[in-house]
């Protein structure tokens, strides 16, 4: 693509990543004497396994998933959960020489709708295989595709079996971007490109095997929690714990208990999951003074967030020069900026949270004029192959710019994102993203919201529209929804000086995620004007 804007644009550049770093052949058999490995907590239950162990039980995997027929070139699709069979899954295809093509999860009381979407995406690819205990509806009937059974890849198996001496396929992975459920987009990156990155995250965080320690919730089904946790831990041969990322959605005090008890010294998660953490109570034994790196991205990091956060944990020893706000996006195969370590955030200009500096081996091209931001632009080592979709594969092409979709600006040499700009009005001659209203939303509402989403109203011209789902244990009637959807209204008029048509307060598990757990705005712009929410809206104002 062609940078053509009229607005003053400022490179910024990555440093160079030092040559050597640990290819992904290495990464994926991750054998060390020294008896550091992973664990998998869910509950009460624990499977904690050495590195060696971890190889061994690859091994096994990937003899199982060669009796199965998958091979060198072999395209596995796969949910990559947060436990061993998956770990093993993902393990065992890159140690075979095949691609790991990650599928999220089909949401709740999907039907077939999730299969009708991924299938024809799945069949242009030329995908081979599926493993999972149980196939996601419409995915059963997907042409040639063999299905293989993800527990049993887990089971105990002959410890003689020696790992296969084979390269990983040229393109490693084919992960699906944060937006693809409504139109799937897989975004294939190579293998040289996946191990390199992970390099630039472990300088960029200087993680070390011998004295950090990884705690995560994160999906792996979501290249934060694949690459930014799992991935670079087991480069690095550090020790880290797994929990599924249900855990922290019904008990949003365990994250923090986790890394207290885990002793934790690295960690990340969405600017949401800081604002829960803020909101619940604690136990005042907790200490989080381990932790050196908690990593905030996903997507667009609020101050008073991470201000509300480190008021709750920083009695608890947490230290503000830990949190790290960082900028990310799957076509760059993960991240892109971030704050630098040991420093913690910056209340920049014009209120906004800096996202930091571009990582190793990272070009971002964008606004130099805070008071006119424009798009932001990704170059460098990481960028995508390309797209899988129904239509065929889209190559990217070489040497070009690739747009983000997101607007920013630079100041000091480091980011500023503001956000999607297709979900942004224009009003008294400044620009307005969905991600104010909704910061304004959250801030005066404190835990009474448990998320929101604001959408252009396309049937009333200059407006936004917001969607909130209640905290049913604060907001326990429809007078109380009414008083809340006019505290939102007020709240925003006030600051923004625009008026919301309409504000819905809606009930939990309403707005529609992405697989990083971000609302999409624009699926929300869908049900609201199908009307297929209309027994779940609590109160509409406006």
């Amino acid at each position: 693509m062609s940078v053509i804007d009229s607005v003053q644009q400022r490179r910024l550049v990555g440093p160079r990543l030092p040559p050597g770093f640990r290819p992904l052949e290495e990464i994926v058999r991750p054998s060390t004497p020294l008896g550091h490995g992973i664990s998998f907590v869910n509950d009460d239950s624990r499977l904690q396994l050495t590195y060696r162990d971890l190889l061994g039980q690859t091994a096994a995997a990937a003899a199982r998933l060669r009796r199965s027929g998958v091979g060198p070139g072999s395209l596995v699709a796969m949910t990559i959960t947060n436990d061993l069979a998956s770990v093993l899954a993902a393990l065992a295809t890159w140690a075979i020489g095949a691609t790991v093509l990650s599928l999220p999860p089909p949401p709740r009381n999907s039907g077939d709708w999730y299969g009708r979407q991924f299938r024809s995406v799945l069949d242009a690819s030329g995908c081979d295989f599926l493993i999972g205990d149980e196939s996601p509806a419409g995915l059963d009937c997907t042409a040639g595709m063999r299905r293989i059974p993800k527990q049993a890849l887990a089971e105990p198996g002959d410890d003689r079996v020696r790992m296969p001496d084979v390269s990983v396929a040229d393109t490693a992975l084919i992960q699906f971007t944060s937006g693809s459920i409504g139109t799937p987009k897989g975004v294939a990156v190579t293998a040289t490109k996946l191990a390199g990155h992970v390099a630039s995250i472990i300088a960029a965080l200087q993680i070390d095997g011998e004295a950090d320690r990884i705690v995560s919730w994160l999906p792996l089904y979501h290249d934060m929690g694949l690459i930014v946790m799992l991935l670079v831990g087991l480069a690095t041969r550090t020790d880290q714990v797994l929990t599924p990322p249900s855990t922290f959605a019904t008990r949003p005090a365990s994250w923090l208990t986790m890394l207290a008890d885990e002793q934790a010294t690295v960690t990340a998660a969405p600017n949401f999951a800081f604002r829960l953490a803020a909101a619940v109570p604690y136990d005042e034994q907790i200490d989080l003074s381990r932790v050196r790196v908690a990593v905030c991205g996903g997507e667009r990091v609020s101050w008073q967030t991470i201000q509300d956060f480190h008021a709750v944990a920083g009695p608890m020893g947490f230290r503000w020069e830990a949190l790290m706000p960082s900028y990310g996006l799957a076509e760059g195969t993960v991240a892109v900026t971030t704050a630098p370590l040991g420093r913690g955030p910056i209340h920049g200009q014009g209120g906004h949270v800096s996202a930091g500096r571009p990582l190793s081996g990272v070009d971002v091209l964008v606004s130099a004029d805070s008071r006119a931001e424009g798009p932001i632009y990704l170059g460098g080592d990481w960028l995508f192959s390309g797209y899988h979709t129904a239509g065929g594969f889209e190559s990217t092409p070489a040497g070009d710019w690739f747009d983000t979709g997101d607007a920013g600006f630079t100041a000091d040499g480091e980011l500023y994102v503001m956000g999607r700009r297709d979900e942004v009005l224009t009003l008294a001659g400044r620009n307005v993203f969905s991600e104010d209203v909704e910061l304004v939303a959250q801030q005066a509402c404190g835990p009474l919201v448990r998320a929101c989403a604001a959408f252009r109203n396309l049937s009333v011209a200059g407006r936004f529209a917001l969607m909130a789902e209640a905290n049913p244990r604060l907001v326990t009637d429809r007078d109380d929804a009414v008083k809340l959807a006019r505290l939102i209204q007020a709240s925003v008029t006030k600051t923004i000086g625009s008026r919301l048509a309409p504000v819905l307060i809606v009930r939990l598990g309403v707005i529609p995620r992405t697989t990083s757990g971000k609302v999409r705005r624009a699926q929300c712009r869908e049900i609201y004007n199908s009307g297929a929410i209309a027994q779940r809206i609590l109160a509409q104002l406006g």
